[in-house]
């Protein structure tokens, strides 16, 4: 009898801004299954040590400099790739490829996003306030605008201090702590700019403050406390395919524990926050960021509609995000991680990376880098 090996064909995997934290986690969190793909990305950033982890690689744009030229080389990379599955990686990818997906219903590419007016509302930190407001999700309070009468009632209701925040930002940039009304006021006058409830323990301010105040100004420190993440997945017909809660604290400047969260109240805020997204017309990931309030009662204070820099070590947890959105999205069932499940508590940290200039230069000039190229290039 003659023994035949069929060799299957890899599935293409597209990210958008792939060589940032957020790609290198869906990398890290295919595991051993990483040769069942081919995976290339986007990116505007040539010399991103994270890209020549990838198979391949394109030059474009960055969407928020030009839009309508990262729309033009887009939509040569589907032609030339025909991935299954197109992931984006960072807020402004997300937004983007939801309009992008509504005005190309037909593509025979899978997009891992929902609507566009969703999109738009989970990036903008005020729409999100008025979207919870609306549908009743108990997201933190919030304020814009300069109306000093609106100030001092948002004052009386929520107390100092406060946090100033961009309407549209990511990783914690162009956030403050306010701890007075004229900060609060000079906040608002900022373009774009809301107050948003402060959550979390209000004595570390005070301690911080103390600090600043008596000794100096601590080079590094953080406000940031135990944060509650909830991660839900929706499937490409608008059901429910996990919903995670875990505990996330940092254990120093650059790692942080991840711990499952058996507790009652996030999983209640996940699931309506589920039902209310999926319902709306959301489709893919949803990070729901969460922190108690003074009275310990826990309260939203950011969406991400992505996978975050937390997954791979979710993916240590027994929670396969990237599978499973794999696995809705295209029918392609991935083999479990032989090591998923084996622990309640995961350990992040930054990992050193780099590239070779040369390489950085080459893939510049051209446009394009892949990994083949890159081995016949330096042997």
């Amino acid at each position: 009898m003659r023994l035949f090996t069929f060799c299957m064909p890899r599935i293409t995997l597209l990210l958008l801004s792939g060589g940032g934290h957020t790609g290198r986690n869906v990398l890290a969190a295919l595991g051993q299954r990483r040769h069942l793909f081919r995976v290339v990305t986007t990116t505007d950033v040539t010399d991103e040590p994270g890209v020549y982890e990838i198979d391949a690689a394109y030059v474009t744009p960055a969407i928020s400099v030009d839009a309508d030229g990262f729309a033009r080389e887009f939509t040569k990379i589907l032609a030339c790739e025909a991935p299954a599955l197109v992931i984006p990686c960072r807020d402004e990818d997300v937004a983007w490829l939801a309009r992008y997906a509504e005005n190309h219903p037909h593509s025979s590419s899978e997009f891992l996003c929902g609507n566009a007016v969703l999109a738009q509302t989970v990036n903008d930190k005020w729409l999100s306030a008025e979207f919870c407001q609306a549908h009743r999700l108990p997201f933190a309070g919030s304020l814009r605008g300069d109306d000093e009468v609106a100030l001092d009632a948002f004052i009386r209701a929520n107390g100092l201090p406060l946090v100033a925040k961009p309407r549209r930002g990511a990783d914690a940039r162009g956030i403050y702590v306010v701890t007075s009304k004229a900060q609060a006021q000079n906040a608002l006058r900022r373009a774009d700019y809301i107050l948003q409830q402060f959550l979390g323990e209000p004595k570390a301010v005070q301690a911080l403050l103390g600090d600043i105040e008596n000794v100096g100004i601590p080079l590094f420190h953080t406000l940031e406390g135990r944060k509650r993440s909830i991660q839900i997945l929706i499937g490409p017909l608008g059901n429910v395919e996990h919903i995670v809660c875990t505990i996330n604290e940092f254990v120093g400047r650059n790692a942080r524990t991840i711990c499952i969260d058996d507790s009652a109240e996030p999983r209640e805020i996940g699931l309506a926050c589920a039902r209310v997204f999926a319902a709306s017309g959301w489709r893919g990931p949803l990070n729901v960021q969460c922190q108690p309030d003074v009275h310990g009662t826990l309260r939203i204070h950011e969406f991400n509609a992505r996978f975050t820099g937390a997954t791979a070590a979710r993916a240590l947890l027994g929670i396969d995000e990237v599978g499973a959105a794999i696995r809705a999205f295209t029918g392609f069932a991935l083999p479990q991680l032989p090591y998923a499940g084996s622990t309640r508590e995961a350990r992040e940290s930054l990992a050193a990376r780099s590239v070779s200039m040369g390489a950085a230069e080459r893939f510049a000039e051209s446009g394009v880098w892949s990994r083949s190229d890159e081995v016949t290039a330096n042997a």
